[in-house]
C-alpha cells in the first residue's frame, strides 16, 4: 500500500473520530426545545395626579414588552404570550395606542411611562403582571377641561349658534360633562381652546378627550388665525377615549406663534346633519406634550 493511501486513511478515521466524539458529547438536553415562560398582562391601567394632570381616563389597547430590555413583543390587550428567557429577569410594559383612533396606526405613546417589574420566569409556567403606569415626569399639560370647575375654558368662534352646556345626565365620569346640541335652526357650532404660544413645533402634541356624539364632529387647528381642519370624529353612542396626535398639522407652519385647537359641527356646502338635533358630549380634554 502507498504511503499517500495510508495517510489518506488515517485522515479519514482521524475524521469520524472527531465527529463522533462531538456526536456522544452532546446530550439529549441539547436537543430538546426549550421550554417558554409565559406573562399574561389583562390591562394596563392609568393613575394621575388630578390636580395637574386631570383625569386617569384612557384607552390602552397594546402592551410592548421588553425583558432585559430586550423587545419581545407588541400584544393587544388582554394579551397571554411566550418568553425564551428564565430565572429574574426585568420586565418593562409600555402602554400602546391607536394614533388617531386608527385601528393601522398603533404606536407606544410615549407621554406614559413604563410599568417596570422583577418576575422570576419559570419554563411551563405563567405569571401574571397587574401593569400601571403614570405619565413621563417631563410631560406638559397645556389645557385640562373637565366641565368640573364652575366655568369652561372654551372660546367661540363668531357665528357659532351654541355654545357648550354643562349637564350631570350623560357624563362619562365625574359629576359633569359638557354638551352640544343644536335646535331645528342651528346649523353650526365651533368652540376653541385660548391661545396657546409655548407648544414645541415638532415636538410631541397630543389632544386627549372622550366623546359621545350623534354626528361627525371635525377637530383641527387654528395656527396665526389660519384653520387647519384635521381629523373627524364618526358618531357613536358610547362614550369613546381618543388620542389625537397634532404633531405633523401643528408643524405645517413652523412659523406660527399662536395655536388654538378647535372643535366643532357644520351643514353646508351639500352636507347635511345625519340627525335633526345634533348632540355632542366631551369630558376629559387634555392637550398634552413634551
Amino acid at each position: 500500500m502507498y504511503i499517500k493511501d495510508i495517510l489518506y486513511r488515517l485522515k479519514f478515521y482521524i475524521f469520524l473520530s472527531v465527529i463522533g466524539v462531538i456526536f456522544f458529547s452532546c446530550s439529549k438536553e441539547n436537543f430538546e426545545a426549550k421550554i417558554p415562560a409565559y406573562i399574561s398582562v389583562p390591562s394596563i391601567s392609568l393613575t394621575t395626579d388630578y390636580a395637574t394632570e386631570g383625569s386617569a381616563s384612557s384607552n390602552i389597547t397594546d402592551a410592548w414588552v421588553y425583558v432585559n430590555d430586550d423587545l419581545v413583543g407588541v400584544y393587544e390587550l388582554p394579551a397571554i404570550f411566550p418568553v425564551l428567557k428564565d430565572g429574574n429577569v426585568t420586565v418593562k410594559i409600555y402602554a400602546g395606542i391607536k394614533d388617531n383612533g386608527i385601528a393601522a396606526s398603533r404606536v407606544r405613546y410615549v407621554l406614559y411611562d413604563p410599568h417596570v417589574e422583577k418576575v422570576n420566569l419559570i419554563g411551563g409556567d405563567t405569571i401574571e403582571v397587574a401593569a400601571n403606569i403614570q405619565y413621563n415626569s417631563g410631560a406638559n399639560f397645556s389645557w385640562l377641561e373637565d366641565f368640573e370647575g364652575a366655568s369652561t375654558s372654551f372660546l367661540y368662534t363668531s357665528g357659532s349658534d351654541t355654545v357648550f352646556n354643562k349637564q350631570s345626565s350623560i357624563v362619562k365620569e365625574g359629576q359633569f360633562a359638557g354638551q352640544v346640541y343644536l335646535e331645528d335652526e342651528m346649523d353650526f357650532f365651533e368652540a376653541t381652546s385660548v391661545s396657546l404660544t409655548t407648544l414645541p413645533v415638532g415636538g410631541t402634541i397630543y389632544l386627549e378627550m372622550d366623546f359621545k356624539t350623534n354626528e361627525n364632529l371635525f377637530v383641527g387647528v387654528y395656527l396665526d388665525g389660519e384653520q387647519f381642519a384635521f381629523i373627524t370624529l364618526n358618531t357613536t353612542d358610547k362614550w369613546k377615549k381618543i388620542y389625537i396626535n397634532l404633531k405633523d398639522v401643528i408643524k405645517s407652519k413652523t412659523n406660527a406663534s399662536a395655536v388654538k385647537v378647535f372643535i366643532g359641527i357644520k351643514e353646508e356646502n351639500g352636507i347635511v346633519f345625519q340627525k335633526t338635533n345634533p348632540q355632542v358630549y366631551l369630558d376629559n380634554i387634555k392637550l398634552v406634550h413634551y
